[in-house]
């Protein structure tokens, strides 16, 4: 199946979702749309003064769709199956489902949105659960991550589908296969628990450029291109890197504010200093696909201001283009991997 670069995508966007809500999404719908000619925007929440905000006669690919509520942020997966069907979260997914939108974009909680995604778009077919799937800076490049959290408990097959659904996920970024490595705490055949042996076992015999085990730093070292893993694990990882990017910000601020050299030296470095921080800057890399959905949901970060909800916004309009859930349902049958084999 080939991508679909370049066509239109209509995009519903979770207008309360995340600690900022509005005050957020609409700045990054509007930037979002200055940057994608092709691309248009639904907002979808509850909004009281929205028609005081924006002058939708002025942005003609932009929409707004009231919701009745806002799911609330701590809301787990049974509250927003019973309670979330109403609200923006929850009419942003049932608008894909419905086919009136390509993709839809989401800060709300992940429990929810996993549950909600589940539940109005069902999981694809031969697969038990989604993964979250995200890029983690690393030397040359990045290095995409999954699970991140959709699933804190897995087995062996999961893992294996995991790595098949990253790998078409990271295909369509063009480059040579994808090298997918399976995270364990030592690289050696005997380490780990019974779950990682046997996935490591199923990945052998699949026909994936599979590298093997890999450890936590062998991800920032850019040993593979898709690193798999459990969502408890990733998630660690995820707000593991994130944090250490923030530190290192800060103190990289404060040692060039020390005294009048450490100044001097700051403005020679600035320079490259700053391809460096834009590189770790989570903010960069804004949006975990869903993957494994019958349609496209990309979780923004809570705290993502206006610019990292733009990186989420166009993450979800290359996976709607790119056509990313036929290519998965498509390998997991190619491969045998599904539950039922």
């Amino acid at each position: 199946m080939s991508a679909v670069s370049g066509t239109r995508v209509n995009l519903a966007l979770d207008a309360n979702g995340g600690d900022h809500g509005i005050d957020v999404t609409l700045p990054a719908a509007l930037e979002a749309l200055s940057q994608e000619p092709e691309l248009n925007i639904t907002l979808v929440g509850v909004v009281d003064d929205i028609e005081d905000r924006v002058d939708f006669a002025s942005h003609p690919r932009l929409k707004w769709v009231a919701a009745e509520s806002v799911l609330a942020a701590d809301a787990g997966p049974l509250a927003a199956i019973r309670k979330g069907a109403g609200s923006g979260t929850g009419r942003a997914i049932q608008m894909v489902a419905d086919k009136a939108a390509d993709a839809c974009v989401s800060a709300g909680n992940t429990a929810a949105l996993v549950a909600l995604g589940v539940k109005r778009l069902g999981v694809l077919p031969g697969l038990r659960r989604p993964a979250l799937m995200s890029d983690i800076p690393c030397e040359g490049g990045m290095t995409s991550v999954l699970d991140l959290g959709a699933n804190l408990d897995v087995d062996a097959r999961q893992l294996m589908q995991f790595a098949i659904m990253g790998v078409e996920a990271r295909t369509l970024q063009g480059g040579p296969p994808p090298r997918v490595g399976l995270l364990n705490v030592g690289h050696e055949e005997g380490k780990g628990h019974a779950v990682v042996q046997e996935a490591h076992g199923l990945l052998r015999e699949l026909p994936l450029n599979y590298v093997g085990f890999i450890e936590g730093h062998d991800i920032y070292a850019g040993k593979a291109d898709v690193a798999v893993c459990d969502g408890f694990a990733g998630n660690l990882l995820l707000k593991s890197s994130e944090g250490l990017a923030r530190m290192l910000f800060n103190e990289l601020k404060e040692v060039f504010r020390h005294d009048f050299r450490s100044r001097c030296a700051g403005l020679l470095a600035k320079p490259a200093l700053r391809s460096m921080l834009e590189q770790l800057d989570p903010g960069k890399h804004n949006g975990a696909a869903l993957l494994g959905l019958g349609g496209v949901v990309v979780k923004s970060h809570g705290s993502a201001d206006a610019t990292a909800t733009v990186h989420a916004i166009r993450e979800a309009m290359r996976e709607a283009q790119r056509q990313v859930p036929d290519r998965i349902k498509e390998a997991i049958q190619r491969y045998g991997a599904g539950e039922s084999t």
